[in-house]
């Protein structure tokens, strides 16, 4: 009885109201349940990569998005104390509050067909989005049952090859075992930046942090979800403070560092000091500045080769100075949102003067290298 019932898929189109407190995309999946579920809910955490591998990377259950969504607050809002997750987790309530309000959006409730053996507004479920109408948003709602783990990999893969539905026809039927598909979400590769050219390397490190932000929004559900959570202010910009020792810090996004390169944050120090910006051209004529600020900072005691690295930075027929920006504005998008980060790093139009639009009223100079450099 338990092998026949693994292949026996019930389903049935449903319509949510258009006012969804998210954006649903096609074919996304989401888990909901009216009551906790212990069992689906420990084998799904037990199990999250063998479900998604079965699902779909567009597959959304809410616990598992806690530590995503850390990573969302934290990278768009990194002033905010991460502390509400930890309560989150300490008190699920809110999963639960969640799930009754996305079913409290479904609208043809009496259109329920009786002769389902399961009843779908009470059992945990997966709901796939299909289409909209002008009516509202047409969703696939899949009951499920838990008998043994066995089982119920079965019924969602088999869930997986239900067609996506086009007409107003209830369904019930009954899917042919298959073998689980074995495919693998596509992995991020850590890629090195210092292996290709400056240029290349800050757009591809946009092109992950683009990806995986739209990865940690899961379609929109996690907007909803930290909604739910927490009420999150416009973010604000921090203080930016020089320690004595050369370190740069984000006091107000909990005293967040900003790494850099020696040279890099040569050329940070430089422009922190000439608020009104200066062009790559018109470095040469303050050679004299940036050695003394590198003499300063560096703990190499060979003048010849920082001589010949603050010349080769001037050098206007070399890429030195391209890089060394480069560097700069991937350390901070890198730690947070780039509507945030553009006002920390060195910016300007090709041709015209470069400069950091950061308030110098927000900067903390502790080592009294922006104010002065000679010791």
């Amino acid at each position: 009885m338990k092998d026949t019932l693994s292949k026996k898929v019930l389903y049935q189109k449903a319509l949510f109201s258009q006012d969804l407190p998210f954006e649903p995309q096609y074919g996304m999946m989401l888990y909901v349940e009216a009551c906790a579920n212990e069992e689906i809910n420990v084998y799904f955490h037990k199990n999250m990569e063998k479900v998604v591998n079965i699902l779909g990377k567009s597959f959304t259950y809410l616990p598992e998005m806690l530590d995503k969504l850390a990573q969302i607050v934290e990278y768009n809002w990194p002033e905010t104390d991460s502390a509400w997750i930890e309560k989150a987790k300490s008190d699920p309530s809110w999963i639960q509050d969640s799930y009754r309000e996305i079913l409290s959006y479904r609208i043809d409730k009496e259109n329920e067909m009786p002769e389902l053996p399961l009843q779908i507004t009470e059992s945990p479920m997966l709901m796939r989005y299909e289409y909209a109408t002008d009516k509202g948003h047409i969703f696939t709602l899949f009951p499920l049952q838990y008998h043994n783990d066995t089982q119920f990999e079965r019924l969602l893969n088999a869930i997986t090859q239900v067609p996506h539905l086009d007409s107003n026809i209830f369904y019930s039927t009954i899917i042919e075992e298959s073998p689980l598909r074995t495919s693998r979400l596509s992995e991020n590769q850590n890629i090195d930046p210092r292996e290709k050219a400056d240029k290349e390397r800050i757009d591809i490190l946009a092109d992950e942090i683009r990806q995986r932000i739209k990865e940690m929004r899961l379609i929109g559900v996690s907007d909803f979800v930290i909604k739910k959570l927490i009420t999150l202010p416009d973010p604000k910009l921090s203080t930016l403070r020089i320690t004595k020792d050369y370190r740069i810090i984000l006091p107000d996004y909990n005293d967040m560092e900003i790494s850099l390169p020696t040279l890099s944050k040569v050329v940070y120090f430089f422009y922190l000091r000439h608020p009104k910006g200066l062009r790559f051209k018109e470095l040469v004529d303050h050679r004299e500045e940036l050695l003394q600020i590198y003499s300063r900072i560096s703990n190499r005691d060979d003048s010849a080769k920082m001589k010949q690295s603050i010349d080769d930075l001037v050098d206007s027929t070399r890429n030195s100075i391209n890089e060394k920006c480069s560097r700069i504005r991937a350390a901070f998008v890198s730690k947070f949102s780039d509507d945030l980060a553009k006002n920390y790093y060195i910016t300007g139009s090709s041709g015209e003067a470069k400069y950091i639009p950061l308030d110098r009223s927000l900067v903390m100079d502790e080592a009294g290298i922006i104010t002065q450099v000679s010791q």
